[in-house]
């Protein structure tokens, strides 16, 4: 079997969640929206503004850690007339508080210095 270098990977075919709506979701800035979307539109938007724009950290919730977005990425309604209109935002979620605390108290346990 040969190993081929230098070759270019090709574009996606546009066809999937990673190609068309990624593209829309990377070209959005905050504060700019998309309207006029079915619900699986709106759906496979918020899918990949979550994708492209999320943060996620591990946040010990419940006595578990679990993996957890820090932010919010999107914000959406539905219109009068039955269409989805989607927002790019940028907001911290309340596990960006509890994860900022944990890695606080962390601090303050191996150091000792209080906040």
């Amino acid at each position: 079997m040969k190993i081929d270098k230098g070759i270019p990977v090709p574009p996606g075919n546009g066809n999937g969640v990673v190609g068309r709506y990624s593209e829309t979701a990377r070209q959005m800035e905050i504060g700019d929206s998309v309207g006029n979307l079915t619900q699986a539109e709106r759906n496979k938007l918020v899918a990949s503004l979550a994708h492209v724009y999320g943060i996620k950290d591990f946040v010990k919730t419940m006595g578990r850690e679990q993996y957890r977005f820090m932010n919010r990425t999107s914000r959406s309604i539905k219109q009068d007339d039955g269409t989805y209109r989607v927002w790019r935002i940028e907001k911290p979620t309340k596990f960006a508080d509890q994860r900022t605390n944990q890695i606080l108290d962390y601090h303050q346990q191996k150091t000792g210095n209080q906040r």
